[in-house]
């Protein structure tokens, strides 16, 4: 499908044309262009009728109640115009070559612990005041509610120059001689204890009590929805009317210039603050005003308020009629909106500003300006939706960003936009859910992001060291799309995301019979017996997903191989193990500012601080992927193999081996089995880290260095001057620098990290098997301004130098509680570099061997021979109980001779080269039913994993067709791409596309061959 445009947007004429919109076609919109009548009314009649939607209106009416109970004049009153400053940061100053947050102004302690936005605002207790969490003390020290009262001008805003400076001082020291007089006193611009210490307590209180007044009119317009009462309407529309006087002026560039902080992106563009939260407050805005309109239909009242504050004050609009306030709204707020999206000013992450231009568009509803707004969502040069799924959004149903919380965003904000354009009658030129049939994984990804499913990984800038939390995946949201969907599929997902049931999932309120979808979603879970979630790849996005254990103990051992931009750290192939409830190789997850900070740029957002091998004493490259060399899943056995070798460019191999076995119904203790082979270069460092608490060790000698890791006169967080990055974060190290060949490491986890309902003390070991050249263990901190984060974690600094090294770093994994169950593991020596073999003797009599071999195809020593890839044998006395066998057709090792299966391999011939349907190739072989289930592995050219699971295979003569489900290959557009709103997005759409691998390409899918006796 190709995209193109019968009305091209020319936003001048576009904004000249909805200038010139006669009050006769205002005064015609009763309703919004999405809540129509009958939206309404199934609202209200279900608010009346399910207990669920009764609910949900009672808490509304309650959350409302305050701005209800307001008087008008009240509502006018609060909202504050440009000249009011407003920042997310009290003391954090941009402009400051080495930026540095400052405490409590009065008790002096550092506040990271509460966060990053750590004070406490109370509109409503505390009027123009922030609270300290620690010492609960008020600032600023003035009366600035009163300063500003006496500073509102003749248009009814606060002017500082005619405000009353006699009251700028320290109310609890009136004395003019008193020390303290002027302590803490804030004008609006920040009270300045030293030339470069500022607290900007005012700004910081406006940022809160701007989002206070959105969430209001937020409330509100939903109070109206659900009840159909228009007291609450009413109160909204005063908010939108005051919000349209003010919100053309608003700009917030010049608080930018001053170095204060918002969510600019670095960009200093915005309106009320930073252009990418502003999305999300305009976002609001639309939406209510849509909701309410028909609430204001005769409302003599509000339009008599409306004309009294016209005649007190000097306003910048009419007022007086239901025609002038629409006026005001549509021209100060709508078209402000799409005119600040031209500029910049709002701009968020991608789908941020799509969503908020969507919005204002149908809340418009008058034609042909809204159905241009909603083409422009979908040209080159403007909300580039094509551009953007085709090239940003992959299989997996996440965009280009690295970090989970990032990367399921823009599904979240898409379907949205769809959602909204899905409902909206006025517009038939394009249908996202339908075009696009990716989105469809956009529903259901952060269910599969699961790990053990329990919680989603803290990877990249996104979660806190070791959180566990599933809140991302959302039954309501699954069963969302399976309501525009209708696909079992996600039927079922919701289903079980649900607790296995349907019951509490419904339509949207404003549907009628919105509790059929609970009948629909049980009668598909019921007949679709529960299946568990099993070890998987999220190749589009970068997962190897690992998993065991069942109900009782469930593990998960993941892998991110996915890019390393866009809120990604570069940290391909990092590790981290979720058992006994908690990350026991946690990720730091969000920094502790997402800016030019020490802790961010030179260690949590570099390859130091993850579970990797640091090359060359260097970060890893930023770059899309890696790529997937074998994944192979069996009960109790699940392996992985990954190679990226695009994040050291010029190193032969960056590759690592996964392996995660046990956890069955005769044996719930499981380990890992890590194999990270690394060819190249001349310094190998591998860098791992345990969970908080207490680390042992034993087979080292240690010996207490001074100074950090950098060297012993280079303190703590020091920037890397002279010295490798990251290096100066670690301190307290111990070396030694002559360590045995094989060791272990022990974390015993504390009982205040992320505690869990199980009392039993939970330990991890790591077996160390690889020889080094020295070894070290050192403290780290993770950022200490996340809630629960732990102050620091213990890390194992494993280091070979030499010249052109070719490092496999072997080791193993043990979590358990009470007593270890491995009690000896050994790389047993072979007469051969082409093959590994790990001798693990176990606890209770068994011993398991592991066979790789590192290069593939035919090996023969006098100790084994074998031609494939992975083995395990699981034994007791000599005996054989089970063995499993990975694209192995034969072993002989221990008097054990083997037969298993070899892979299966050959070529591309054809594939679905559209953009919409099913996902399908045909292949050059014929091929069994039993790949159903298994991944194809694409040995493509591009920056794309072509790791698709089979979900039907299909006979046709000597070839095969293989059905992957409802996606498409392509990865982007031909021709040039172009920077539209900080994004590079194709110039056209009418080059062709380019995919994630091409016809000819070459295949493999694995086999594996279970022998038990």
């Amino acid at each position: 499908m190709m995209f193109r445009f019968l009305i091209p947007i020319k936003c001048a004429g576009l904004i000249l044309t909805l200038m010139g919109l006669s009050y006769q076609s205002v005064a015609q919109r009763i309703y919004g262009g999405f809540y129509t009548a009958d939206k309404l009314k199934n609202s209200i009649e279900n608010c009346r009728k399910y207990d669920w939607a009764i609910q949900l209106k009672n808490s509304t009416l309650q959350k409302a109640a305050v701005w209800k109970n307001k008087t008008d004049d009240a509502l006018w009153a609060m909202v504050p115009a440009q000249d009011v400053p407003r920042t997310i940061d009290v003391t954090l100053n941009r402009a400051a070559r080495e930026p540095k947050v400052s405490g409590c102004l009065n008790c002096g302690n550092d506040l990271s612990a509460f966060g990053n936005y750590p004070y406490i605002v109370t509109v409503e207790k505390h009027p123009w005041k922030i609270e300290c969490p620690v010492c609960h003390a008020l600032f600023p020290t003035n009366d600035f509610e009163k300063y500003y009262k006496s500073g509102i001008n003749k248009k009814g805003v606060f002017d500082s120059s005619i405000a009353d400076k006699k009251l700028l001082f320290n109310t609890a020291h009136p004395d003019v001689q008193d020390p303290l007089h002027q302590f803490g006193v804030d004008d609006g611009w920040g009270y300045n204890l030293t030339k470069d210490k500022v607290y900007r307590f005012v700004g910081y209180y406006n940022w809160k009590q701007w989002n206070y007044i959105i969430d209001g009119l937020s409330l509100l317009s939903d109070a109206w929805l659900y009840s159909g009462d228009t007291v609450y309407a009413h109160k909204a529309a005063i908010l939108l009317d005051r919000i349209a006087d003010v919100y053309p002026d608003m700009d917030w560039a010049p608080y930018a210039k001053k170095g204060w902080y918002h969510s600019d992106g670095g960009g200093g563009k915005g309106k009320i603050g930073g252009s990418i939260w502003e999305t999300g407050l305009v976002t609001t805005m639309a939406l209510s005003y849509d909701k309410i309109l028909s609430g204001t239909l005769n409302d003599a009242a509000l339009f008599a308020f409306l004309s009294k504050k016209a005649k007190a004050f000097q306003l910048p609009s009419k007022k007086g009629s239901r025609e002038l306030w629409v006026h005001n709204i549509d021209q100060n707020i709508l078209l402000t909106i799409f005119d600040a999206v031209m500029k910049e000013d709002i701009r968020g992450n991608q789908g941020m500003h799509q969503l908020s231009v969507a919005a204002a568009a149908i809340a418009l509803n008058t034609q042909p300006e809204t159905n241009k707004w909603l083409n422009w969502l979908f040209e080159p040069l403007g909300g580039a939706i094509p551009g953007i799924m085709l090239t940003r959004f992959n299989h997996d149903g996440t965009s280009d960003e690295g970090a989970p919380g990032y990367a399921l965003m823009l599904s979240g904000l898409i379907t949205q936009t769809a959602a909204l354009l899905h409902g909206y009658n006025g517009y038939t030129a394009h249908d996202i859910l339908m075009e696009f049939p990716q989105l469809r994984a956009g529903f259901m990804v952060a269910c599969n992001m699961l790990v053990a499913g329990k919680s989603i990984p803290n990877q990249g800038d996104s979660g806190a060291t070791g959180l566990v939390s599933s809140s991302g995946c959302n039954p309501a949201f699954v069963a969302l799309g399976f309501w525009l969907y209708k696909d079992a599929e996600l039927g079922l997902l919701a289903y079980t995301a649900n607790g296995n049931k349907g019951k509490g999932l419904h339509a949207p309120v404003y549907t009628s019979n919105p509790e059929a979808l609970s009948s629909e979603i049980e009668a598909i879970g019921k007949k679709n017996h529960h299946v568990s979630v099993a070890s998987r790849l999220l190749s589009g996005h970068g997962y190897a997903i690992l998993e065991t254990g069942g109900k009782k103990n469930p593990t998960g051992l993941i892998m991110n191989y996915g890019r390393s931009i866009n809120h990604a750290h570069p940290d391909q192939l990092n590790i981290d193990l979720f058992s006994f409830g908690k990350w026991l190789a946690p990720d730091h997850g969000y920094p502790e500012y997402a800016t030019k900070w020490p802790s961010n740029e030179e260690w949590t957002g570099t390859t130091l601080s993850h579970n990797l091998v640091l090359v060359n004493q260097k970060p890893q490259k930023e770059n899309w992927t890696g790529h997937t060399k074998l994944f192979q899943s069996v009960d109790g056995f699940s392996a992985v193999t990954v190679s990226a070798p695009d994040a050291y460019p010029g190193i032969e191999k960056y590759e690592r081996t996964l392996l995660l076995i046990g956890g069955t119904k005769t044996d719930t203790n499981s380990y890992v089995v890590d194999f990270f082979n690394v060819k190249g270069g001349n310094d190998h460092l591998l860098s791992f880290h345990g969970p908080p608490g207490t680390m042992t060790t034993t087979g080292l000698q240690l010996r207490q260095e001074p100074g950090t890791y950098a060297g012993p006169d280079v303190p703590k967080g020091a920037w890397a001057k002279g010295f490798p990055v990251g290096y100066s974060h670690l301190y307290a190290v111990q070396k030694d620098s002559s360590p045995a060949k094989m060791f272990t490491i022990n974390w015993r986890v504390s009982d205040q990290y992320r505690p869990v309902k199980d009392p039993r003390p939970v330990q991890l070991k790591l077996h160390v098997l690889t020889p080094v050249n020295d070894v070290a263990v050192a403290k780290g901190d993770p950022p200490q301004n996340k809630a629960g984060n732990p102050k620091n974690l213990d890390y194992i600094l494993l280091h070979k130098n030499g010249k052109d090294l070719n490092s496999v770093f072997v080791s193993i994994l043990e979590p358990y509680v009470a007593a270890p169950f491995i009690k000896n593991a050994r790389q047993i020596a072979v007469d051969s570099s082409e093959v590994t073999i790990l001798e693990i003797e176990n606890e209770n009599g068994t011993i398991d061997y592991i066979i790789k071999n590192n290069v593939g195809g035919h090996v023969s020593t006098k100790e084994i021979q074998l031609e494939g890839t992975i083995a395990w044998l699981h034994t007791r006395k000599g005996k054989l109980l089970r063995a499993v066998l990975i694209d192995m057709p034969y072993l002989k090792y221990k008097g054990f001779s083997l037969k298993g299966l070899p892979s299966l391999t050959g070529k591309v011939l054809d594939m679905n080269k559209k953009t919409s349907g099913e996902g399908w190739i045909l292949v050059d072989r014929p091929l069994p039913e039993s790949v159903t289930g298994q991944y194809i592995l694409i040995n493509n050219k591009t920056n794309r994993d072509a790791a698709y699971l089979i979900k039907e295979v299909a006979p046709q003569g000597k070839n095969t067709r293989l059905n992957f489900g409802p996606l498409n290959f392509v990865s982007g557009f031909k021709g040039p791409e172009v920077n539209v709103r900080k994004t590079r997005v194709p110039q056209t759409y009418d080059l062709g596309y380019e995919y994630e691998f091409g016809i000819g390409d070459a295949f493999e899918i694995s086999q594996v061959r279970e022998i038990k006796k």
